[in-house]
């Protein structure tokens, strides 16, 4: 029946990944930037560019939008929804302001001037309205990703604030998956470099044609919470049912779906292509002059004054539509203002005038890398290598790309071109050295970053990640040291204080590993690990009382730390919080239902005498790890809590399972005596001496197996043995009150 399965599945595969390519996708992808009445966003219009590429290259059709007013923002989300009933699949994508009023969430249009929190539900628009229209058209799958939960940017100004900052959570209607790049009620930041942080992730893995759209969801929840030390939790509502859905495999290998632009750029693409600049006349007079703007062009872009450049090489331009250079050189000093559409046209414009312009290609794809269109990207680097073979910047940059998009072999194929095209490419070696380090390939990682370093021995960067690859190796004296290079070079280094602190926590030198996540959590306030690692060791050092609190900032900092809430836990349940405790592992599980934690739950409730609730948890850790190194524990806690419920025959068998597992550790005494103790309930006092027999082997001063093996042999009428084994328990316990009435009753 198995094999029968397996060939059903082996014949189905294919079937469903080529359904899933062939699917009819459509997506609206709105990026709103440009707020007149508030604090403007460097990345929202950035990412939804990179979105709709990666999109277009996963078949689907795309209606992109910039910078949306109330009105315009309405009419899309319309046509979005009247567009969906004939499709399988629905995306909606919205990068910008959003606020949450009365548990509703709202998109800001760019012209909102919200005065006040009334104003919400008038002046913006719901982001219900798009989850109307997908429950309307019945689509197979419906995606909707809100990078959307910045600061609310009028809260200062309103007597009352909506309820917090971030988005409310939204319940996902059947077939649905909502995403948000931050959890519920909390804020996330717009980001430093051209795409945000969240979307950064999101375009790093939604293309991987192995991963289902939960697992790409977990690994942008992955990344956007390392990178931003927890203080950035990306969450999930899900009620997607059937088969697995892959955002990847909807890849085609022909024709791209049309993207709709809206706004200055579609029209200016528009105007250029009613205009064949091939064939445009242009007088020696005209040219000549050109070539004198274009000269002045130069200068100025090489003193770096790139607005003035630009107005240089645009007077050339309109002297000589043909001019490719200064249409080229244009286009570097938008790139140099990181105005990467506009660089985009003009090496368009000088690619099309001149076709078998290499630096040109290259160059536009450095932007469509920039941000983010990586098909794009490539096809460039391609185009630049196909006409200048030895182009090592563009082989570089193909493989920066192909690194990006989690292609580690691709991406070390490329970085090889380049070194061996220009040995001395320290920047290639490095991130070669990168791709090892994803492989997990830590030894050829280590010998890339030394290389790189040897061409550039002051790069902190390369001695962060060569430490790194080391940790990973357990090599942590080599670790430490290049971590203290690493430090020296950028003492604001929060990282390389934090991972040097787990490497000598690692090392059992707490002291020093409880400085260095100190020193992280001081030049990095939000980091949400380095406050954790500080409760850790505070743990270890049996300072309950600090553990707790720093935990507690770990979590309130990043509220879904299951480890922070792990430990805060176990170490109320050092100080005998068993109430509190049980709270926390509750939390814990929540997150991460991990053995140890149900484990210690369980002792939570034992302590608390509550037996019969214990035993579930003892049963799941059980379940979850039944072979580990603590799986004797968990059936010798449950073996106590059904001794203490007096279901002796149950105990037995899970103290012979401890035993079992373990019949000479430090603690396996205890297997012994308990199980003599149930053998002695149960009035089998012959098992039983044999059992406290084995406990006194392994603990000789344990004097209440000498006093139970006494008993057993006082019921068995054996008053020699017993009255030898009651005198050793009394010497070993001389006041023990049990032990002397015992003696006294039944010796005279």
């Amino acid at each position: 029946m198995k094999n029968l399965l397996l060939i059903i599945y082996i014949f189905l595969a294919p079937l469903i990944c080529a359904s899933q390519a062939n699917q009819k996708r459509l997506a609206l992808v709105i990026g709103n930037s440009h707020y007149q009445f508030s604090n403007a966003l460097r990345n929202p219009v950035n990412d939804a560019r990179a979105i709709a590429s990666s999109l277009q290259g996963l078949g689907f059709e795309v209606m992109e939008h910039e910078d949306l007013t109330q009105p315009q923002l309405k009419q899309a989300i319309n046509s979005f929804g009247q567009k969906l009933k004939d499709y399988d699949v629905g995306l909606f994508y919205y990068a910008g302001h959003g606020v949450q009023s009365k548990g509703v969430n709202y998109i800001i249009p760019v012209e909102a001037e919200l005065k006040n929190e009334e104003q919400i539900e008038f002046d913006c628009v719901a982001a219900d309205r798009v989850l109307a229209y997908m429950d309307a058209a019945s689509t197979k799958v419906n995606l909707i990703i809100l990078d959307a939960c910045r600061n609310n940017p009028f809260g200062r100004s309103w007597q009352r604030n909506s309820g917090g900052g971030g988005l409310a959570m939204m319940d996902a209607p059947k077939g649905s998956l909502i995403a948000y790049a931050t959890s519920p009620g909390r804020t996330a930041s717009d980001g430093e470099s051209s795409n945000g942080l969240y979307t950064s992730a999101l375009l790093k893995f939604m293309r991987n044609s192995s991963l289902t759209i939960e697992q790409v969801f977990k690994q942008v929840r992955n990344e956007v919470s390392d990178k931003s030390g927890g203080a950035q939790m990306p969450w999930e509502t899900t009620s997607l049912t059937g088969e697995d859905f892959y955002l990847g495999k909807g890849a085609k290998s022909s024709t791209e779906p049309a993207l709709a632009f809206n706004g200055q750029q579609n029209q200016n693409v528009q105007s250029r292509s009613h205009l064949d600049l091939k064939s445009v006349t242009v007088s020696s007079q005209d040219a000549s002059q050109a070539e004198i703007f274009f000269a002045q062009g130069k200068l100025s872009y090489d003193d770096k004054k790139y607005e003035k450049a630009i107005g240089e090489f645009t007077k050339a331009i309109n002297l000589n539509l043909r001019y490719s250079d200064a249409y080229y050189w244009r286009g570097m000093s938008f790139y140099s203002m990181l105005t990467y559409d506009k660089a985009i046209e003009d090496y368009d414009l000088s690619i099309e005038i001149n076709p078998k312009f290499p630096d040109a290609y290259y160059w536009r794809g450095n932007a469509h890398y920039t941000v983010r269109q990586d098909d794009k990207a490539l096809a460039d680097y391609n185009k630049a290598i196909s006409l200048k073979s030895d182009y090592y910047q563009a082989y570089y940059w193909k493989g920066r790309t192909y690194y990006e998009l989690t292609q580690d072999d691709k991406a070390i194929e490329n970085f090889n071109k380049a070194i061996q095209l220009n040995p001395d490419y320290r920047e290639a070696y490095f991130w070669r050295g990168q791709s090892f380090y994803s492989k997990k390939q830590y030894e050829d990682a280590i010998v890339d970053y030394n290389k790189s370093l040897s061409l550039k021995n002051n790069d902190p960067e390369a001695f962060y990640w060569k430490a790194n690859a080391y940790f990973s190796l357990k090599k942590f004296p080599e670790a430490v040291q290049d971590f203290n290079s690493a430090a020296k070079l950028k003492p604001d280094y929060a990282e390389v204080y934090f991972f040097r602190g787990k490497v000598k926590y690692n090392l059992k030198q707490y002291s020093e590993s409880l400085a260095d996540f100190q020193k992280a959590s001081t030049l990095k306030k939000n980091y949400a690990d380095a406050f954790y690692w500080q409760g850790v060791v505070y743990y270890f050092q049996l300072n309950y009382d600090s553990a707790i609190s720093l935990c507690s900032k770990a979590i309130e900092i990043n509220s879904r730390h299951a480890d922070a809430f792990y430990y805060r836990a176990i170490a109320k349940y050092a100080l005998k919080r068993d109430e509190e405790a049980i709270l926390d592992f509750d939390k814990c599980i929540a997150l991460t239902p991990a053995a140890d934690a149900y484990y210690w739950r369980g002792l939570s409730k034992y302590n608390l005498q509550d037996y019969a609730d214990a035993i579930p948890d003892f049963s799941k850790s059980i379940e979850i790890d039944p072979s580990s190194n603590s799986t004797p524990n968990y059936f010798y806690y449950r073996g106590n809590s059904y001794y203490s419920l007096k279901m002796y025959a149950d105990a037995i068998t899970d103290f012979s399972k401890a035993i079992e597992l373990n019949p000479s550790g430090p603690k396996s005494y205890n297997y012994f005596y308990y199980r003599g103790n149930s053998y002695y309930g149960l009035k089998m006092d012959a098992n039983a001496i044999k059992d406290f027999t084995q406990a006194i082997g392994l603990k000789p001063d344990f004097a209440e197996a000498w006093y139970y093996r006494g008993t057993s042999n006082f019921y068995l009428g054996q008053k020699e043995l017993s009255l030898s084994d009651l005198n050793k328990a009394l010497e070993l316990d001389p006041t023990n009150t049990k032990y002397l009435n015992f003696k006294a009753a039944n010796f005279k």
